[in-house]
């Protein structure tokens, strides 16, 4: 994973604070690509349920 979507991910966790999980795998789902290229790239690579179990790095 590249720097450029580590810090997307982390940009959308501190908009949405403690359930930016289920908020951005909602988004994954509708397909409206409103997260932004990052993450759609992210969700491209390596698909929505990789999420439930990412932890983002210190």
């Amino acid at each position: 994973m590249s720097a450029e979507q580590i810090d997307a991910l982390r940009a959308y966790r501190d908009r949405h604070g403690r359930r930016w999980k289920s908020c951005l795998l909602s988004e994954w789902l509708s397909s409206t690509g409103a997260e932004g290229p990052e993450l759609r790239q992210v969700r491209n690579t390596f698909g929505p349920s990789w999420l439930l179990n990412y932890r983002l790095p210190d």
